[in-house]
């Protein structure tokens, strides 16, 4: 059987066919055009991604290079000229030929630069090998840097503990040797004058010393020793203004045991005080000192005495950084007493809103072996006025015209004197002769009485007698009761207790690191519960360092305390 076709049919058929032939060579041509289109894509992409890579690895050269060269060339340390610097810089490291701008901004205090800017700026320009192909045949090549170094200046206040605890065993050796090293450390190679460090022992309490003293308004009791009463108040701000009155704080041995001596080893006694407020020279404050051998002359002379008023001396070293001080700084610098280049400080704080202000770092530094503990003071009526307490200067005694002795009118006035013998000898038991002075109804040693006796102050008392010397002469040997003499001691001391303590070290703290003084604080083989109202202290929990003789030694304390501060002393 045959298929019959038409010739209709067979043309028809015949153009399709060569339809088809037709889009399969026109479809050919067109894919080999995109074809070859996107390979001379790929061609240039990748013509553009290496003239951008040698752009970048010739940016990042040069780049390095000047950054290097600017930073050696703003080191304060270095001598040679800082466009010298860059210079060399750049010829090591084959770039002689790289055309650049060197601009140096120093600035100088007398002779000797303590900020310097160096700022450099290059710009080369890289031909292209594929970008010129779309019609970028060079690229601009800028880089530039800028380095500033600057020595800032630095105040430093080192709160040291020297209470009794610091006696025990090796811990104030130890103490001694770590905190020298820190003076070093931090005061050796560095431009004279630009670090300035007061230190502050603290024990019951801190004296500041004569000279400091003088330039505040403290009230004028007695000349003994310096000490200042603080009150709340005063824990609640950094200031320390010169002119507001303060009260001095009392004069006395609140410690020594009435079997200890009857009068100062001056007059023949053998009473070795225990004051309050320590009056030896290396408890004195030293106050903004840029020497390292007058600061390290303190430490190596500290002794261990007292109780502990962690408060008390944190209060002075937070004092000694403040602004409000500068005036006393300026009198003690003006007396002769202070290097005059401490001239202007304590600083203002730093405002981070003032570009033009000059930089300065303040530290303080608190150090304890212990907790804050009971502060010991007179009470406000025996700080001074009469006392009833008699010395005849003749024979060195001592009376005390107790009322219940010899009180022959009943009107409460002592009509007779027992004069307490002094030092010990064949009558100390009794701690009186068997001479009987009178006394008039003034309390007044009678006129026909031969003798220069004198009634004492209350300051006088207490600078010649503890206070449990004076209640055990006053009423127990007069009255024989035991409880007279418990009485007489408590009325007489007044204190403060270590909780409320706490609570104004940790208001002067806050005060303290609010103002931007940066605290670090040790704990030197302290309890649990000290380590931890020391740390709330520091400036943050790495600010605090808890140290022993076995683990963590104080040195190692010190010792990254001053790589810190010296890390900050320099800023790029």
């Amino acid at each position: 059987m045959f298929d019959l076709v038409s010739k209709d049919q067979s043309r028809s058929k015949l153009r399709v066919t060569t339809s088809l032939s037709r889009f399969r060579r026109d479809d050919e041509g067109s894919f080999v055009i995109f074809s070859l289109f996107i390979f001379i894509l790929m061609i240039i992409i990748g013509g553009l991604a290496i003239d951008l890579m040698r752009y970048e690895n010739l940016r990042t050269t040069m780049q390095n290079t000047i950054d290097r060269a600017v930073l050696a060339a703003a080191d304060l340390n270095q001598e040679v000229d800082p466009k010298v610097v860059v210079a060399d810089y750049l010829d090591k490291a084959g770039m002689e030929n790289l055309p650049y701008e060197v601009f140096v901004d120093d600035k100088k205090v007398g002779s000797d630069v303590v900020d310097r800017t160096v700022y450099v700026s290059s710009t080369v320009v890289m031909d292209t090998y594929f970008m010129k192909m779309i019609g970028t045949p060079e690229l601009p090549v800028p880089v530039a840097t800028k380095a500033n170094e600057q020595i800032n200046d630095i105040e430093i206040s080192l709160v040291l503990d020297v209470s009794g605890s610091m006696g025990w065993g090796t811990k104030l050796p130890e103490m001694k040797d770590a905190a020298s090293d820190f003076i070093d450390e931090v005061m050796l190679n560095t431009e004279p004058g630009r670090v300035s460090m007061s230190i502050v022992p603290y024990a019951t309490q801190v004296n500041p010393g004569a000279d400091l003293a003088s330039k505040f308004n403290i009230t004028t009791e007695h000349t003994y020793s310096h000490c200042i009463e603080f009150e709340t108040e005063d824990f609640n701000t950094t200031e320390m203004k010169p002119g507001v009155l303060r009260q001095r704080f009392g004069h006395f041995d609140p410690f020594s045991n009435e079997d200890e001596g009857r009068v100062l080893v001056e007059d023949g006694g053998n009473w070795t005080p225990h004051w309050s407020c320590r009056t030896e020279d290396a408890f004195e404050i030293t106050p903004w000192s840029i020497s390292p051998s007058t600061l390290k002359t303190q430490i190596n002379a500290l002794t261990a005495q007292g109780y502990t008023s962690i408060d008390v001396g944190t209060k002075w070293g937070t004092a000694l950084l403040d602004p409000s001080t500068a005036t006393v700084v300026d009198g003690l610098v003006g007396d002769g007493v202070l290097n005059n280049k401490l001239s202007g400080r304590p600083s203002a704080y730093a405002d981070p809103n003032d570009d033009t202000q000059a930089e300065v770092l303040k530290f303080m530094i608190v150090m304890t072996d212990g907790v804050t503990t009971t502060e010991w003071k007179l009470d406000e009526d025996y700080r001074s006025g009469p006392s009833g307490f008699w010395r005849d200067p003749d024979s060195g005694r001592y009376s005390f015209a107790h009322q219940e002795v010899g009180d022959e009118d009943g009107d409460g006035i002592s009509n007779e004197a027992f004069w307490l013998l002094d030092g010990h000898d064949e009558d100390y038991a009794s701690h009186f002769a068997a001479e009987i002075y009178d006394v008039d109804e003034d309390g007044d040693v009678a006129e026909e009485d031969d003798r220069n006796a004198y009634e004492l102050d209350w300051t006088e008392v207490f600078a010649s007698m503890s206070v449990r010397d004076y209640a055990h002469s006053a009423f127990r040997e007069q009255t024989g009761s035991n409880q007279d003499y418990k009485d007489a001691r408590n009325d007489t001391r007044a204190n403060l207790a270590a909780g409320p303590k706490v609570t104004r070290l940790h208001a002067i703290c806050k005060q303290a690191r609010d103002a931007g003084i940066v605290i670090f604080s040790i704990g030197f083989e302290v309890t649990d519960d000290s380590a931890l109202v020391m740390q709330q202290c520091a400036s943050s929990p790495n600010h605090f360092f808890r140290v022993d003789s076995e683990k963590f030694d104080i040195a190692y304390a010190f010792d990254a305390i001053a790589n810190t501060i010296n890390q900050l002393k320099l800023t790029q």
